[in-house]
């Protein structure tokens, strides 16, 4: 096992002997998990756990992700820096503060995005023959807005065309889903329906996903260069799961359109707020981690890319920060 999900309330975490163990509420024995078989453990229901629990954890570099709050939105995660090769980092903060740089980078980024998500516009023309007329129109806004992006001179014009692009796609996304969904346009903080509340959920759990790409190829995640840093951000994160937004898009309608996921697993706690039900999640999580591995690795290729690529840029640095070997540091 590799990925383990909490969803259960009050359950406490423990290790021993190297082992992760998990009491269950009403069960007379603990679950046993050996912690060097662990990558990550995710957290979306209320858990109780120690400092010692933590140390265990970034001992064996299972990092730890919380999906906080019933929305599920919004992830804190521990992930310790692990890669040894701080020129990366310091190339990073120091493109951080060229404009040229960054506004070619956001170019590349947003392009990449509009021409996916073009894509799958096209995608779903041909599975759905009977929204041709409003698909095409979609794809057509999006392409049009892709040739825009190109030229786009500042991260503010870039990020006006993305927002343009995402209401034509969302608008052509919401064609080939059934009426019943009651899905109109993208809607994360609360999501007012079964959809909304999927992508939100799925987003965000690709989004530790991308924490932990970046941290392994040696990047630092809260320093993007479309998402702009932010307090209690990883905005480079965010730069990395735009690129992954329309794959999930098309996975959450088959899940719909093949009737893995019901009405009947959603609940509406309060009026204007849809919520996947424990149902709803006992079904989602396994079928988000059959699909999220082959994200996970292409995410890494992609992060290694990103990182490689920075140490390939002609830069001038202070005397003495050259590209640094590994240490030997024993005494």
């Amino acid at each position: 096992m590799r990925q383990l999900y909490i969803d259960r309330r009050d359950t406490r975490l423990d290790v021993d002997a190297g082992r992760l163990l998990i009491h269950v509420p009403d069960s007379p024995r603990a679950a046993s998990l050996p912690l060097m078989q662990l990558e990550c453990v995710t957290i979306g229901a209320n858990t109780e756990l120690s400092s010692r629990v933590l140390q265990a954890l970034s001992k064996h570099g299972v990092r730890l992700v919380l999906l906080q709050g019933r929305a599920q939105q919004a992830i804190t995660l521990t992930e310790p820096y692990r890669h040894g090769h701080a020129m990366r980092r310091i190339r990073q903060y120091a493109l951080s503060l060229d404009e040229t740089w960054l506004a070619e980078a956001a170019r590349r980024l947003v392009g990449a995005k509009l021409h996916r998500q073009w894509r799958q516009l096209r995608r779903w023309q041909v599975a759905r023959p009977d929204q041709r007329l409003a698909l095409h129109r979609a794809t057509r806004q999006v392409r049009e807005l892709l040739e825009s992006s190109q030229a786009a001179a500042s991260r503010t014009t870039l990020l006006g065309i993305e927002g343009a692009a995402a209401a034509a796609y969302f608008a052509g996304f919401a064609t080939v889903l059934a009426p019943s969904w009651g899905f109109v346009r993208r809607q994360r903080r609360p999501p007012p329906d079964p959809v909304n509340a999927l992508l939100s959920l799925a987003y965000s759990m690709l989004h530790g996903d991308a924490v932990h790409a970046l941290c392994g190829a040696g990047l630092d995640p809260s320093l993007g260069f479309l998402h702009r840093p932010a307090w209690s951000r990883e905005s480079l994160a965010c730069d990395l799961v735009e690129l992954w937004r329309s794959p999930i898009d098309a996975w959450v309608w088959d899940l719909l359109r093949e009737r893995q996921l019901r009405p009947e697993h959603f609940s509406r706690p309060q009026p204007g707020t849809c919520l996947l039900d424990k149902q709803g999640r006992q079904i989602f999580y396994p079928a988000w981690e059959i699909q999220a591995r082959k994200w996970r690795k292409a995410m890494r290729r992609t992060a290694s890319a990103w990182a490689e690529e920075l140490l390939a840029l002609p830069l001038q640095l202070p005397e003495g920060l050259n590209d640094e070997q590994p240490a030997n540091t024993a005494d």
